[in-house]
């Protein structure tokens, strides 16, 4: 975060723990970036709580604000806990899917919503609570971003699973899977490429095995630099 802050987080999948690896942030201090506090939840997994970082929380960091789908994968409380200690404000809602006929919560809130910097992709229709689809809606509209509507069809193919990214010369681009831009129609598409560039590429392998796609793979980095006195 751009306070300096790096969160561990607790973790459903007892083998995803093995993933909170000291090197990495030794990694990051060795490229230039400070590291002034850690933000530790990870005590709820003795209590069976959860919050599984950038997979339940999507931050819109211009508005301060944090989006959570809750889930057994995302806890309420915990939630609230993150966006005080972050200073942000929460956006609460369910989100579901049909599986065998049934309604049953989305495990990541990341696997159908997308925040970039002037728009969103998002699967409103995974919102049934018409209260919360509209709060949803009010939220982001409120804070001038235009919203791309996708089909649930569209989030099964991991179309709400992408990230925004800044390339060289400060250019926008909007990464996603193959599988996700390939279910994405042209007037959809269009509408992306009126805010930033499309970086697509086949993630077949993740997205059949480990049930994430491109925004699964990738970290957001906003630590501030370490000055260097000359």
């Amino acid at each position: 975060h751009a306070n300096g802050s790096v969160g561990l987080y607790p973790m459903f999948a007892e083998n995803r723990r093995r993933e909170r690896r000291e090197d990495v942030l030794d990694l990051l201090e060795e490229k230039g970036f400070e590291i002034r506090t850690v933000v530790d939840y990870t005590a709820a997994e003795e209590d069976g709580l959860f919050l599984e970082g950038t997979g339940s929380i999507i931050m819109d960091r211009e508005h301060q604000k944090a989006y959570c789908a809750l889930s057994p994968r995302a806890d309420e409380g915990l939630f609230i806990e993150f966006c005080e200690d972050m200073e942000c404000t929460p956006v609460i809602f369910t989100a579901y899917q049909s599986v065998d006929g049934q309604r049953l919560p989305i495990y990541h809130t990341n696997v159908m919503m997308c925040i970039a910097e002037t728009f969103a992709v998002i699967c409103l229709d995974a919102i049934d609570d018409k209260k919360e689809r509209k709060n949803v809606v009010d939220h982001l509209r409120g804070d001038g971003k235009e919203i791309i509507a996708i089909s649930e069809v569209q989030e099964q193919h991991f179309a709400g699973n992408m990230l925004q990214v800044i390339g060289g010369g400060e250019k926008r681009y909007l990464v996603m899977s193959s599988a996700a831009y390939n279910s994405l129609n042209q007037e959809q598409l269009k509408a992306i490429r009126r805010h930033c560039e499309i970086i697509h590429s086949p993630l077949d392998t993740i997205e059949t095995c480990g049930g994430g796609s491109a925004r699964c793979m990738m970290a957001e980095v906003f630590l501030p630099r370490i000055e260097v006195l000359s």
